[in-house]
């Protein structure tokens, strides 16, 4: 079985990571052996991550304390590169200290074994990262680069900055926001750039919480229980017995593109008329129109965070579902031909037929660009990660 590498740093885990991380070792282990490393630096974390049985690395650190002699090592890697106007960039550590004195030399103590097919890291940025994080992420690539491990860095804060240095070192990167994976397509075309479903990205952040985790299960099960392939588009359907024609009209404008697209229909215990009830409502109200879709399932109201399954929730009205989805950045679509058009944040409100179906379109475009974790654990074991 091939072995991939996750190395976690001390500001690099919150409860929520922590137990997605449980989760995804346990649904990935038939197919890769997933083992979680901590440097010495991080060792204070050890205790909160017993359940991912995780091994602690020594670091072998070499340093040159003088810093005329620091400056004059730095110098020499450096040679005659300069900006584009003005000084060389060695010029420009005199300006700072001679360089800030020491040079440090970062190294891992870590046995590759032959299995081992990948690391997995954190890219810091400037804006988020300590000294230490940032040494022990260079030291990692080094080792990987010397032990011919593919390295793959995924994001926490945001990486559309105007600082590529980090992003340029691994193999590849994962990214949680599409800003950030349409700005490194740009500006590392030659690289390896995936972007995360809402699903999973949600998870890496520091304010994660239940409803993101309790989200990523709930995707893991009903894309295996409906066997809903990655590249099919979800959309999430706040439906209302209220609305029963609206939604109907809905469905037929949707039916042009409906083999590319599995429906998620929100119902409610209570929203019954007379002897049928919601679900038994929209499969025979909505018999011919159905027909027309690639899939379609039922998820209770009482379980909002389905919805984080969903490429985008499309409603034919403001609802309590809709709130829900934009206080948790889920792309949401209303389509309401009685009110004016507008925008807000992940929010749109459309009132025109060729509009909406523009909008769905832009949807199913996203889609490809999105990869489960999964799928690329299973690129790295298969060989070269796919660009």
């Amino acid at each position: 079985m091939k072995k991939i590498l996750w190395l976690i740093q001390s500001n690099q885990i919150t409860p929520t990571i922590h137990d997605f991380l449980k989760l995804f070792q346990t649904r990935m282990e038939r197919l890769v052996d997933l083992s979680f490393i901590v440097p010495e630096t991080s060792s204070d974390i050890l205790e909160r991550i017993t359940a991912l049985e995780p091994s602690c690395f020594k670091l072998k650190n070499r340093s040159v304390a003088k810093s005329y002699q620091g400056y004059l090592a730095k110098k020499a890697c450096l040679n005659d590169v300069a900006f584009t106007q003005g000084l060389t960039i060695s010029d420009v550590l005199l300006l700072d200290d001679l360089g800030g004195g020491n040079v440090i030399q970062t190294g891992l103590d870590i046995k590759k074994t032959d299995n081992t097919c990948g690391l997995i890291l954190q890219i810091p940025t400037p804006l988020g990262s300590s000294e230490a994080e940032e040494r022990v992420f260079h030291a990692a690539i080094v080792w990987a680069r010397q032990n011919r491990v593919p390295v793959i860095g995924y994001e926490l804060l945001p990486l559309d900055t105007r600082w590529t240095l980090s992003t340029s070192l691994p193999d590849g990167v994962i990214t949680r926001y599409s800003e950030s994976y349409d700005h490194l397509k740009q500006t590392l075309s030659h690289k390896n750039i995936w972007q995360l479903p809402l699903y999973e990205a949600s998870i890496f952040s520091s304010v994660s919480a239940t409803f993101n985790l309790n989200g990523v299960k709930a995707s893991y099960h009903y894309r295996t229980t409906h066997t809903i392939p990655e590249g099919r588009t979800i959309l999430f359907l706040p439906h209302n017995v209220a609305m029963l024609y609206e939604y109907q009209e809905l469905l037929r404008i949707l039916a042009p593109m409906g083999k590319k697209l599995h429906l998620m229909f929100n119902y409610g215990e209570d929203q019954v008329r007379g002897a049928h009830t919601q679900k038994e409502m929209i499969e025979i109200i909505y018999k011919n129109e159905l027909a027309q879709f690639a899939s379609y399932s039922f998820h209770n109201m009482d379980s909002p965070w389905e919805m984080l399954t969903a490429d985008s929730l499309v409603a034919c009205s403001a609802c309590f579902q809709g709130s829900i989805a934009q206080e948790k950045n889920i792309p949401s679509i209303i389509f309401d031909p009685m009110l004016p058009a507008m925008v807000n944040g992940f929010k749109q409100r459309i009132n025109t037929v060729k509009r909406l179906q523009a909008a769905i379109k832009e949807v199913i475009a996203l889609k490809t660009k999105k990869t489960e974790l999964g799928t690329i654990f299973m690129q790295l074991a298969g060989g070269v990660p796919k660009k």
